[in-house]
């Protein structure tokens, strides 16, 4: 599941796209405007940022500007929802990655966002993942290394197609408890370490490294770069 960041002062409109997007396996939340210019705005782990320019209270360009100045957004695909009329107003130095004229359809940003998820991190969100002889069917929960198959249960699975499909970025413990056991889960973090060795073993017997143990923070799956 992929969290997008709806930036929007017109969420009682908006709305509807919300649950066809979550049919599409992206969850929407919705923050004003005017909390994006906060001092202690926390956005927490998002995956796209979406801004809707319809309606705003805020001048299009500064709260861009304003995003790309968040550590943890800056380098996240940001996607403009823009009226027809203000078309000739925009301007790709906003640090923009693409945008999509109003009114539009949970369907056509799905297709949208699965785009640039893949553009950006070379993944295709519906089908699968494959870096360095790491071959992961999303579809068939099915994982091979170096063409062997690994036998991985349930657990370890999503913990790798999540890793997976955010390469290079450190996720602490709690957040993986939080992304892939969910709030119902009541366990402590040493389950998280305990998964991650099995996964280790498993997947990284050949001799390659997939992830990386980020001293006194959590993990990382190491991108192509790395």
């Amino acid at each position: 599941m992929y969290r997008v960041l709806f930036v929007t002062d017109d969420w009682t409109n908006k709305k509807p796209l919300k649950s066809a997007l979550l049919e599409r396996s992206f969850t929407a939340v919705p923050v004003p405007s005017a909390d994006v210019f906060q001092e202690r705005f926390a956005p927490g782990n998002v995956d796209l940022v979406v801004v809707d320019l319809e309606r705003s209270a805020s001048n299009g360009a500064k709260l861009c500007h304003a995003i790309k100045r968040e550590r943890m957004l800056k380098d996240l695909p940001l996607i403009l929802l823009v009226p027809d009329d203000q078309l000739g107003r925009l301007d790709f130095g906003w640090g923009i990655e693409d945008y999509l004229t109003l009114p539009v359809t949970g369907k056509r940003l799905a297709e949208r966002f699965n785009f640039l998820i893949w553009k950006l991190h070379r993944v295709a969100p519906a089908n699968g993942f494959s870096q360095g002889g790491l071959v992961i069917d999303f579809e068939r929960y099915e994982v091979h290394v170096k063409g062997e198959p690994a036998d991985l249960t349930y657990k370890e699975f999503e913990l790798l197609k999540f890793l997976a499909t955010h390469p290079g970025k450190v996720f602490t413990r709690e957040a993986l408890l939080d992304k892939v056991w969910g709030y119902d889960y009541y366990g402590g973090t040493r389950t998280v370490d305990v998964h991650i060795r099995r996964l280790r073993a498993k997947i990284e017997a050949r001799g390659a490294t997939y992830i990386e143990t980020i001293r006194n923070v959590g993990y990382k799956f190491l991108g192509l770069e790395s």
